[in-house]
């Protein structure tokens, strides 16, 4: 969660979640950035009842804040993003259904559509997900379908990544935190967590299939982009920006970042969606720059094999060697022939961005689906917590293993953008370098 916004009134309304056995552990302040000296960063780790109850987040438990200017607002952030994770630890007490998918039938989101791997990733030792089994006893929880605004359950699974006490048949989804999102404002809160849905099927289909999106001109992307790359080139290190809006017309640049002379992050990449390219491409470049700054300050000292690869950081670390540049060829080498243009908005209205990206996820047939994952905790400071599944849409996992290459999406997200379409066989062998 990045910000170049003004501070918001009331910037330490979130201290009450602070404290040594609450939500938020602490909070500090990072040292300065090597690239960008001029933001503020802070960290903000998540207390032990979260990490009690958080079963797969581990490490994945803390929040990160960064704003161009204001330490305190880096630090509201911060705390912000721990909350964040805190909601998808399983601490709430909701009513929860044992039940099967095809005992549901009619009142659950449709199996049919959840992501699936291909037979070649179920039949590889390492896969560490299943098939989903309709016939297969699991728990189910209610949400609500935000095109049709009625009740359906939704695999407890998929509503919440840090379930604990996982049955066998629960293990049919990746464990992330993609669709959450937390907010003063429960509807911008359900927006956020949409568009982030969006930007990781962004993300997945662009490196699976590899497409060669058009290049942005940092230079025409606006005023803080423009001082962004100015600091970066300073530095040596080169932004590329690219417009990775798909078919659903949420504003969506991926950004690559490259140090020719950086031997431990050679290349790495973020990727953010906003209301118009010029947000979206402020947040792809911070977020590339942290994986950039956390890979040098946690370098990996010994290699870990592609099938190994479990941690936030594995495959990014990988990949941001200098001898396997030549995996973001298809991205960069010709770049400047394939220029963008300033592409689609949203409006600045949370319910009527909310509207339109519903509207463009119904018009594909998709169904998206909200769970209300706010704690008394987070209640209790004005905050709202939920998380957006949308099934339909293309996962993005940091796991080599499990990249659901058997899911629809993959296949047809390409042909809907205007490009070619590789078939399994022909999917990107690297891993994902993001993060």
């Amino acid at each position: 969660m990045h910000s170049t916004a003004q501070v918001p009134s009331g910037l330490r309304a979130l201290d009450t979640l602070v404290s040594p056995y609450g939500v938020v552990a602490g909070v500090s302040e990072a040292k300065p950035s090597p690239l960008l000296p001029r933001s503020r960063r802070a960290t903000a780790e998540i207390g032990e009842p979260g990490l009690r109850r958080g079963a797969g987040i581990g490490a994945r438990a803390q929040g990160g804040g960064r704003d161009l200017r204001s330490a305190d607002l880096a630090r509201f952030i911060a705390i912000a993003e721990a909350a964040e994770r805190y909601a998808g630890c399983d601490t709430l007490h909701e009513e929860r259904v044992w039940a099967t998918a095809d005992e549901l039938a009619g009142e659950c989101l449709e199996p049919a559509r959840y992501p699936r791997c291909s037979a070649a990733e179920y039949a590889h030792p390492s896969c560490r997900v299943v098939p989903f089994d309709p016939g297969a006893r699991i728990r189910w929880v209610r949400g609500l379908d935000l095109a049709t605004r009625t009740d359906v359950f939704v695999p407890a699974a998929m509503a919440c990544y840090g379930l604990t006490d996982l049955v066998p048949a629960e293990r049919f989804c990746y464990p992330i935190s993609t669709g959450y999102a937390v907010h003063t404002d429960p509807v911008e809160a359900v927006l956020r967590g949409a568009m982030e849905v969006v930007e990781r099927d962004a993300t997945a289909v662009l490196w699976l299939q590899q497409l060669p999106l058009p290049s942005l001109n940092p230079h025409v992307l606006g005023d803080a982009v423009r001082r962004l790359t100015e600091d970066l080139e300073r530095r040596f290190v080169r932004p590329h920006f690219f417009d990775a809006t798909t078919d659903l017309g949420v504003p969506t640049v991926y950004c690559v970042l490259v140090g020719e002379h950086d031997h431990i992050a050679r290349t790495t990449v973020g990727a953010g969606t906003g209301r118009s390219l010029p947000d979206a491409a402020v947040k792809a470049v911070l977020e590339a720059v942290s994986i950039t700054e956390f890979l040098h300050e946690h370098p990996q000292v010994e290699a870990v094999a592609v099938e190994d690869m479990t941690s936030l950081t594995d495959a990014s670390s990988y990949m941001a060697r200098p001898e396997h540049a030549g995996a973001f060829s298809f991205l960069l080498d010709g770049v400047e022939d394939r220029s963008g243009t300033a592409g689609a908005t949203l409006p600045e209205r949370p319910s009527d961005a909310l509207d339109r990206v519903v509207g463009r996820l119904a018009d594909m047939g998709a169904r998206p689906v909200v769970v209300d994952r706010t704690p008394r905790e987070l209640a209790d400071c004005g905050l709202t917590a939920v998380n957006v599944v949308i099934p339909d849409l293309q996962p993005m996992t940091v796991d080599p293993m499990v990249q659901f290459r058997g899911h629809a999406r993959l296949y047809r997200a390409p042909a809907r953008m205007g490009f070619p379409v590789r078939h399994e066989a022909d999917l990107n062998p690297w891993p994902q370098p993001f993060a």
